[in-house]
């Protein structure tokens, strides 16, 4: 009997401990936390502490060039976990200004993350997707809300954003410009604004391409010069950048309204008082359509040259 009786408290004793191990990375959580690093090269570093936070055992971490960002009332750390089979696993750290780690999230693999991302209702925090770095296309496919206590909380993919930022990945050196061409959607968007009309695909092949357009408008006592960008991808990828004298401004929210052989008509999802027309005539493409018109009457369309 007492055999027994110290068998049944040495098992206590170990599920005791073994529970403590297995929950402690929640101890960290709401807590100050300074990474202890040891270097084992190449901006390689080993972590007592991160270990403990992530519940794993010799691991080797790395912080990308993206390594943090600071807000008014947090800051993030980006940190990327190695194992032992080299797999990496990457993670942000969410701190508040005084150090204290308030929350955690796992980045998946091929996805990237946007940071202070506003919400309506004026909710603040993350969206997550892929980006198509040939269009400059975030594709969002999760939203997170980050409370008033620094935890993240899921948001419904319908939820209206605001504004998108670049994602942390992109906003470097090497990828200067690719802002300006930047937009974001919903993926899957289960929401149709519009139904957009079906037309010939063979019509409609000849419109896709990068057009530009240059010109001037005088009226009292000042000049003003406009630039144009069209891109045209699919029948659900247009965009179009106006540029007028230093203000820049990306229309979103387009469509392909109808399409014929010499004429291309571009709608917005979202106003209906927008339209604009790519005019094909003997292979000059001019920019025309009422929005175009309402620049300078009686002055309706203007020169656009197609990069080859």
């Amino acid at each position: 009997m007492i055999i027994t009786t110290k068998k049944i408290i040495l098992f206590q004793i170990i599920l005791l401990l073994f529970n403590a191990c297995k929950y402690q990375s929640q101890n960290i959580i709401n807590s100050k936390l300074v990474i202890d690093k040891e270097s084992v090269g190449n901006n390689f570093y080993k972590s007592k502490n991160l270990d403990q936070l992530f519940n794993v055992k010799n691991c080797i971490y790395f912080e990308p060039d993206y390594v943090g960002t600071s807000f008014d009332n947090y800051y993030v750390k980006n940190i990327v976990i190695q194992n032992t089979s080299k797999i990496k696993t990457h993670y942000i750290l969410i701190f508040d200004n005084k150090d204290i780690l308030r929350d955690t999230l796992k980045i998946p693999k091929n996805r990237v993350y946007s940071l202070n991302v506003k919400f309506e209702n004026n909710k603040n925090g993350i969206a997550l997707g892929v980006f198509e770095k040939p269009i400059s296309y975030f594709k969002i496919d999760k939203n997170l809300e980050l409370n008033n206590n620094l935890k993240l909380q899921p948001l419904s993919l319908n939820t209206k954003i605001i504004d998108c930022p670049l994602p942390i990945e992109f906003l470097s050196e090497e990828n200067v410009g690719i802002e300006e061409y930047y937009h974001y959607g919903i993926q899957p968007n289960k929401t149709k604004i519009v139904n957009i009309p079906k037309s010939n695909k063979d019509d409609f092949s000849q419109w896709k391409g990068n057009y530009t357009a240059s010109f001037e408008i005088s009226r009292i006592e000042e000049d003003f010069k406009f630039n144009y960008t069209v891109k045209i991808l699919s029948k659900e990828n247009i965009f179009i950048i106006q540029k007028i004298n230093n203000e820049i401004e990306e229309i979103k929210n387009l469509y392909i309204e109808s399409d014929s052989k010499n004429k291309l008509i571009i709608k917005s999802k979202l106003d209906s008082t927008l339209e604009y027309m790519i005019i094909n005539e003997n292979n000059d493409y001019y920019l025309a359509g009422n929005t175009i018109y309402l620049l300078n009457p009686p002055n309706d369309k203007y020169l656009l040259k197609k990069e080859k």
